[in-house]
């Protein structure tokens, strides 16, 4: 067996079980509460992986890392051609960009940049964190890379503590919005990179917002490389360290958005308790604000009834997160906060396909492509779900079915 982009977790499991000459029965041992029909059912494509911390504890026991067993960075283009799936065309070069305006760019000289402003260098971080909220990845993708080189030049062009802050508070921004956009693309290493200067960055700043929104992003990646502890420790140890200053709609935001990444991390854990209560402390900051942007988190009461919609789904119980998804007002959200919108609808797809309610996942997953078509070509989980969903089809879902899986590249 060769391993490739598109094969499935289970198809990982089963090759990395098989290479370490380890039956099903002893990896199931390792894993621990595991029954040898659920392995065989996992590497069969009978049935999913639903939980990254069941993902960790497998790579764990088979000694690689979690990454392994997840597919790689997607290359898949849609069907129906365009401008839509051309984001990763530009990973080399922002990968590039990345290498050169670090330490090795004062070695080498790189005075053949021109650079822009400082307002016009912000225009177009405000504008990333649009393409950011509306999962426009082909329009973001092209500006990283000049945002880079402005961003490291203005840094190194500060002769005054005014100017180098604020130098390095759009570094910061910067960085943030890159990490996040390359953790989308399934990118594995470099949105750890870049969210590690983006801290930094924040940090010479002396600004305690900016520093958390840091923490943020840095307890995504975490969390996507299977660092589950450090990915709830650092958003709560961020969020602790903003509870004495909470005086302002913009530190509510920030602070709540820390708690709600401590929830998704303890939820991951398999802690319920400590899930429900960091989703009560966000919840008491969501009602003191409302539903806002700030910061570019997307903060209030309507993003706390979506992820009290996803915790559900993460602690194993699709059926209530199909109930409370029904009372989510997630069509008020703007259209600048389409990727919200989106990832709940892919959620509730999730849900409905745990329970085999194909037509109802389907639905959701046609919704959310009309949000936000790029969001479902770059989720895992939409191609898991579609490709199963092939394999147990319907006549009545047939045409459909097959059109959204040629569209999101799904043979």
């Amino acid at each position: 067996m060769r391993l490739d982009d598109d094969t499935t977790v289970g198809e990982r499991i089963a090759y990395y079980r098989k290479r370490r000459g380890m039956t099903q029965q002893v990896l199931c041992g390792l894993v621990g509460g595991r029954s040898t029909e659920w392995l065989r059912q996992i590497e069969n494509g009978q049935r999913q992986v639903d939980k990254l911390s069941t993902i960790v504890a497998v790579a764990a026991a088979l000694k690689i890392s979690p990454s392994a067993l997840l597919p790689g960075p997607f290359r898949s283009r849609p069907t129906g051609g365009g401008s839509v799936g051309t984001a990763p065309d530009y990973v080399p070069e922002i990968e590039a960009a990345m290498l050169r305006y670090d330490g090795i760019a004062t070695l080498i000289g790189v005075s053949d940049h021109q650079v822009s402003s400082a307002e016009h260098l912000r225009m177009r971080v405000e504008r990333a964190f649009v393409c950011s909220q509306t999962e426009q990845w082909s329009d973001m993708a092209p500006m990283i890379p000049d945002m880079i080189a402005d961003a490291w030049h203005l840094v190194h062009a500060a002769r005054t503590e005014e100017d180098r802050v604020r130098a390095y508070e759009l570094q910061a921004l910067v960085y943030r919005v890159t990490s996040g956009m390359l953790d989308r693309l399934g990118e594995t290493h470099l949105p750890w990179v870049a969210a590690e200067r983006s801290m930094y960055a924040a940090e010479q700043t002396g600004d305690p917002l900016l520093i958390a929104g840091g923490a943020w992003r840095l307890a995504v990646v975490l969390r996507h490389a299977g660092r589950l502890m450090e990915s709830t420790d650092a958003p709560l140890a961020a969020a602790d360290a903003l509870r004495s200053t909470l005086d302002t709609p913009q530190a509510y935001s920030v602070y709540g958005a820390l708690m709600l990444k401590g929830a998704v991390g303890a939820a991951t854990l398999g802690d319920h308790r400590g899930a429900n209560d960091y989703l009560a402390e966000a919840s008491k900051a969501a009602d003191v604000i409302g539903d806002r942007n700030d910061h570019w988190f997307a903060f209030g009461p309507t993003n706390i009834a979506i992820h009290r919609v996803w915790l559900s789904l993460e602690l194993g119980d699709p059926r209530r997160a199909i109930e409370q998804a029904a009372v989510v007002p997630h069509e008020r959200l703007p259209r600048e906060l389409a990727e919200r919108r989106t990832s709940h609808l892919i959620t509730v797809a999730w849900a409905h396909y745990l329970r085999k309610h194909d037509r109802e996942a389907l639905s959701a997953l046609q919704a959310a492509r009309s949000a936000a078509p790029e969001q479902l070509l770059f989720t895992r989980r939409v191609h898991s779900m579609v490709r199963d969903m092939l394999r147990r089809e319907r006549r009545s879902v047939r045409v459909d079915l097959r059109e959204l899986a040629g569209f999101v590249g799904v043979a």
